[in-house]
Order: structure tokens, then sequence, then C-alpha cells
């Protein structure tokens, strides 16, 4: 077995660490800006682009294919190339690069602070965390927004990450930012991507399906750690998460609602458009900004039980129970 595979688990550790203390780098150096600087060629270069339904959607799974292969290549490629001395420094960066931990964390407490200075800070903060128009969101919609994006990114951006990542090492955790960034960037059900981003949809939520359990089943054990039961948070999991169109937000942010004690979820507004949403741990009390912070305390304290939870799970294996 290579050796990049064979140090998952302490590399793991030490990149969560580094993402906890250190954040992310500038955004000209991050691979997820270099990501969505190839996913934009591809969106105008593809051939068969806007073309008819059909064509958009081979265009698009050839896109959702090769750019995933393409980053696993490169990065299995670029471990094996580097001298054997700093082959763990650089897988452990690299791991640490597919974490964003930190920089979750650190924008769910600024909208806290912001929100608490005034509504329009608010509103100013939390557009930084979501895509859905904030103009007109009152402070329970900015708490609402904010809290639902640390339960779906807490899976997107750290637990999914942490479990590629112990599966096959920095190779494929990057890849599944790759297949992440391409769902956020061409995975919308608009006239312009239902089509062409319709695979890139596919694959991230299937790519997503177990690690959002993961991070629902985390979220109801760290419950306590925030003054919540784990009982609520499966309950509310069980009968909300399904009603949610997506199949995997619905579990993270149900899992949250619950663990917290509080009601999520209802209509809200994308590029002017009104979409009704389903209500999430309905009859629970409505979040204040006080639940942004232990929604973001939460996040860790998930992240935390499945990394120690994964890296145990790992070394059973690997020595065969």
């Amino acid at each position: 077995m290579p050796d990049w595979f064979d140090r998952n688990g302490a590399g793991l550790l030490l990149a969560f660490t580094v993402d906890a203390l250190m954040g992310e780098p500038p955004e000209a150096l991050h691979p997820v800006s270099w990501m969505g600087k190839l996913i934009g060629l591809a969106d105008q270069a593809v051939p068969g682009r806007r073309h008819g339904p059909v064509a958009e959607r081979v265009s698009g799974s050839v896109v959702a294919i090769a750019l995933p292969a393409g980053t696993f290549w490169a990065v299995r490629k670029l471990l094996q190339a580097v001298p054997d001395r700093i082959r763990p420094a650089t897988e452990v960066m690299l791991l640490s690069l597919a974490l964003a931990g930190h920089s979750l964390f650190q924008a769910a407490r600024d909208v806290q602070r912001d929100l608490a200075s005034g509504i329009d800070d608010g509103r100013a903060a939390v557009a930084h965390l979501v895509g859905r128009d904030t103009a007109e969101l009152d402070g329970a919609g900015v708490t609402r927004a904010a809290i639902e994006s640390v339960a779906e990114n807490s899976n997107d951006g750290v637990i999914a990450p942490v479990f590629y990542g112990l599966i096959g090492g920095a190779p494929l955790a990057m890849t599944y930012k790759m297949i992440n960034t391409l769902d956020s960037m061409i995975g919308y059900r608009d006239r312009d991507y239902k089509d062409f981003g319709w695979a890139a949809a596919r694959l991230d939520d299937a790519a997503g399906f177990i690690p959002a359990r993961l991070t629902g089943l985390a979220a109801a054990l760290a419950g306590p750690a925030v003054g919540g039961r784990p009982g609520a948070a499966i309950a509310t999991w069980r009968r909300d998460s399904r009603s949610h169109r997506s199949p995997n937000a619905g579990v993270c942010e149900s899992a949250f609602a619950g663990a917290l004690g509080i009601c999520l979820g209802g209509s809200r507004s994308y590029k002017g458009k009104l979409v009704e949403g389903p209500l999430i741990g309905e009859g629970k009390r409505h979040p204040d900004s006080d639940d942004i912070g232990r929604a973001a305390n939460l996040m860790y304290y998930s992240a935390g039980i499945m990394l120690v939870a994964g890296i145990f799970m790992r070394r059973c294996w690997r020595k065969g129970f």
C-alpha cells in the first residue's frame, strides 16, 4: 500500500489542526479558486454548450467526469513527484486546503457579531455565506440563513473531505472538492444550468450521500456539548429531512435543528424568485443570534467526533479488527 495512503490518519489530524489554527490561504493561491477558473472555462468552451438539452447534458457529463478525474490524477502525480522527505508535509498541506472549518467558523461568528451591530451589517455578512437573496432579510431570516449554511457546509466543507481523506488521502479529498465546486458553480436548476449542470449536481448528491449522514449522526452525538439532546436531533432528522429538496442538506439541517432545539427552513428568495421550503424542527423555538455561535461550535464538535471515529475505524480495519 502506498505511503500517502498509510499516513491518512496522522496526516488528516495534522491537516485539521493546521486549518483550525491558520485557516485558508489567500483566494488567489487557493486550489478551489483554480478549480473555479477551470470550471468557468469549461462552461464557455466545451462543445455542445447551449446547443439543446441533449447536447448540454452530454457535454456537462463530460465535464463532471473529466475535471474530478483530472484532479485525482494531478494530485496523486504531484505527491509522487515531490521528494520523499517533504511528501508527508505536502500531503498535510493539501489535506488542510481541502478543509474549510476555520473559514466557516469565522464567517458564522462574523454574522453573529455584525448582526448585533445592525440588520444591514448582518445582511452584508450573511451574503458571504449563502446564495439566497439577503437584501430583504429580517434579523430572524439572517440568523436562519447563517445556521442553515453552517449545517450544510459542515458536510461539504469539513466532514466530507475528512471522510474522503480517510479513504484515499489528499487525492480523493481534493477530488471531492472539485465535485462540490462543480455543483456550487453549475449545479443549478435554472434555465442556464438545468441540463449542463445536471450531471454535476447528481454526482455531488452521490458523493455527499454517506458523509451527510455521518454529519447528521455526529451532530446528534455532539448535541450535548451545545446544550442539546441526541434523541431530539435524530427525531428531527427522521421526521423532516425528506421534505427538503436536497437529499443531503436536508439531513444536515434537520440534525442541526434538532441538536440546537430550533426551527429552520421556510420560504426564501433566489434571484428575486420566492421559493417555498419546508419547516424543519416545526414547533421548536425560532433561533436567535446566539444560536449562530452554537451552530458554529456544533460544526467543530461534530467534525472532531467524525475525525476521531474515522481514524479509530481505519486503524481497526488495517489491523483486521
